[in-house]
């Protein structure tokens, strides 16, 4: 079983963001997700009956490297924005 809540904001902050990793057994189901929440709303990445374990992993690994580009892209815009 794997069950982490990372908080996404300091806890001086106000907001509630929050990211989910879970991988086991609830009421007696197997579930497997990640869900990320904001203040107002959360999204769930769900490994469906319909996928494999790798179709699963492999969503993850596509949102990593779409989460990892548009840092870059907002990391190249600050730096543009500074000089």
């Amino acid at each position: 079983m794997y069950n982490k809540r990372t908080w996404l904001n300091p806890n001086t902050s106000p907001s509630m963001g929050s990211a989910v990793a879970f991988d086991g057994l609830n009421e007696g189901v197997h579930h497997t997700f990640l869900a990320i929440s904001d203040c107002k709303r959360t999204i769930f990445l769900s490994k469906t009956e319909d996928d494999t374990i790798e179709d699963f992993i492999d969503k993850m690994k596509l949102l990593r490297s779409e989460i990892d580009e548009f840092i870059k892209h907002i990391e190249n815009e600050k730096s543009r924005e500074i000089n």
